[in-house]
Parts: C-alpha cells; structure tokens; sequence
C-alpha cells in the first residue's frame, strides 16, 4: 500500500511538471499595425496626426511613435499629405478647410505595418447651452476642507435630424508645493474629467451637474488654495469619438480595480487601431 501511494505521488509530480511552461513561450497571436489618434476640430487652426505601433501582451516591442509614415486626408474633392514633425504629423486648417456636414478620409502607410483607412463626418455644431449655478458644496475631511461649485448644464437648442453625442466635464490648472530633498518644489499640473458621456437625447431629458473644484482649506492656517484657473467643458463628439472617449474614460476608471471586467475599445479605423472623429470643444471659465 505505501508503495503504491509513493508511485501515485510520483506520477501527480510529474503532471505538475509537465504543466509548467515559461510565460515568453505562450503564443498569443499578435500583428503589428499602426495606432492612429486625430480629431478633427473646426475651432483649432491645426490638425494633428499621431501614429503610434500596438504593442504585443508579451513581448519587448516599445509602441514608439511611426515618424516615417505617409499620411494623407481628403475630403472627397482635394487630397493634402501631412508632413512629419516631431511625433506628429501636421497641417493647418487653411490647407485642409473643416465643413459641417463634409466626410473626410485620412489614410496612413509606413514599413512593415498593412495601409490603414478611417473616415469620420463633421456633425454641425449644436447651441443653445447654458450652465445655472446651483450653489457651494463641501467635503470635509480630517486636515483639510474641499471647496466645489455646482452648475447643472441646459440645453434650449434646435433639435438636431443627426444623432448627437456629448461629453460633459471639468478642467483646472493647479499648483502644488512639495518638499523635496529639503527643498521646497513647486509642481503645476492640469487635470481633466469626464463626468457625463450623453446623447443628445439622454441630455434633453436630464440635465446634468457638474461640480467644479474650487480649491481646499487646511485646518492649519484656514487659507483656500485654489486652482489657478478652473473650467467647465462640453464636448460635442461624432459617433467615433464618443465611443472611443467613452470606453478610455472607462477603462482609466476601472485601471486601479483588479476585479474590473476589461474594457472592449472600439476603433473604426481599417487595419489599424485608434480613433479618427471630430470634436467641438466649449469651455467656461469658472470666475
């Protein structure tokens, strides 16, 4: 009997074993292709290409920037090659005119990756928007008080025939000081969120608010720290936009839960990956 379990011992040790396999010889099936990010904006003067390679989930392949590309837009009647600059690829918008309603088309080729297609249409551009100040709100916390301002956004605009599709969020620009290596450092960022991701419908029918961060106050001293400047925005996206926008906002927000499901990214681009879409940006500026 003891030998007997000694030998089924034995045989489970080389089961596991022969289980046992190094990561790096996983096959996971992986083709190169480029990454492509553009939106197209009729109130910026540039438009702006960035090509990017995939990355493979096992693997040393760095994803650097593509900076010998051919990259080229159309609108259907005239055709315009962006030439490289740095990590981008650029033209301005006299060259290129952007027009509510046209189709425009942006191809890219580049060594060793298959011709990518992406075509997005400009929407028109909705008005109507106001923001109604709903008041301060506050967050108390051990050390320190959060100061915010809410508005919630209305829309008296035209109903549009098109599907219309909407981000709604905030902006700030901060200066923080840190201590470092006993030296006092001063740190300037800019962060931005996305609160709402809406269609024009679901925006009719709610209007949402949004709280802007005013600054915070310390228990020590009682002084607000604020930022130095702080906005509200509204983004009106295309249809590969909003998807795109949507799904990262997601994906960033889920990036810390390892629990999360993944996050599919949808792309529109034709042997390739990323998002070609057109945006309008709204900004108000908090006084």
């Amino acid at each position: 009997m003891k030998i007997l379990v000694a030998v089924l011992l034995f045989l489970s040790l080389i089961g596991c074993l022969a289980c046992e396999q190094e990561v790096d010889s996983v096959l996971i099936p992986y083709e190169r292709k480029l990454v492509l990010e553009c939106y197209l904006n009729p109130n910026d003067q540039v438009i702006q290409v960035t090509l990017r390679s995939n990355q493979p989930m096992l693997g040393t392949d760095s994803g650097a920037f593509i900076r010998n590309a051919v990259v080229q837009l159309s609108n259907g009647q005239r055709t315009v090659t962006l030439p490289p600059r740095a990590d981008v690829y650029r033209i301005t918008t006299r060259q290129m005119p952007l027009v509510a309603g046209a189709t425009y088309t942006l191809t890219a080729s580049a060594p060793d990756f298959p011709r990518l297609e992406a075509s997005c249409t400009l929407p028109a551009a909705a008005n109507g928007f106001s923001w109604r100040d709903e008041g301060l709100s506050y967050i108390q916390r051990p050390l320190t008080v959060t100061v915010y301002r809410s508005y919630t956004l209305l829309w008296n605009g035209a109903v549009a025939v098109e599907p219309q599709y909407f981000a709604i969020g905030r902006q700030w620009a901060f200066s923080d000081s840190t201590a470092v290596s006993g030296r006092d450092t001063v740190i300037n960022g800019l962060e931005t969120r996305w609160d709402y991701f809406k269609t024009g419908e679901e925006l009719r029918l709610n209007s949402p608010t949004v709280r802007a961060y005013l600054g915070r106050v310390s228990s020590r001293d009682s002084v607000l720290r604020s930022p130095r400047s702080t906005d509200l925005l509204i983004l009106q996206c295309d249809r590969n936009a909003y998807e795109f926008l949507k799904a990262s906002a997601l994906q960033l927000q889920n990036g810390n839960n390892p629990f999360a499901e993944p996050t599919l990214i949808p792309s529109s681009v034709k042997n390739g990956l990323g998002v070609f879409g057109a945006i309008y940006l709204r900004r108000r500026t908090i006084p």
